[in-house]
């Protein structure tokens, strides 16, 4: 793909309406969109997932980013661990209905599945391996 044309050329041909609107679009199609960045990682001392990101600002996707720590494991930082059995509902403040999920970040290998239906405030989901962290992308 092409970079696009600068938007700025535009600035005084078009309604500052239009150059607004032509200036988002620019962003986008230069790569300035993101599913998330992270505010908070592990700390040194927590193993496999020292320096792995735990906790997240909202990027400029349409979803959030959602670490869910291991079964008993404490300290890193993450809002969520997976229960000893059973399902874990989290509270993902997107204020509508997700569409889904995806695992973007796993400390092991495990599979993360939905039990309930979503609502406007929460996503339930389940592990198969509650030993292991995960990173959700709920959207």
């Amino acid at each position: 793909m092409t970079q696009p044309v600068n938007s700025q050329v535009l600035a005084g041909v078009v309604s500052r309406e239009q150059y607004q609107w032509t200036n988002s679009v620019s962003g986008v199609l230069a790569g300035n969109v993101d599913m998330g960045t992270s505010s908070g990682t592990a700390p040194s001392s927590a193993g496999i997932n020292a320096g792995v990101a735990t906790q997240f600002n909202k990027g400029n996707g349409s979803g959030v980013l959602i670490r869910i720590a291991a079964n008993g494991v404490a300290g890193t930082g993450a809002p969520y661990n997976w229960p000893a059995s059973g399902s874990l509902t989290i509270n993902h403040q997107l204020l509508r209905v997700p569409i889904g999920f995806h695992v973007v970040d796993a400390d092991g290998n495990s599979n993360v599945y939905r039990t309930a239906a979503p609502t406007v405030n929460t996503i339930t989901l389940a592990t198969t391996s509650n030993a292991v962290s995960n990173t959700i992308y709920v959207f």
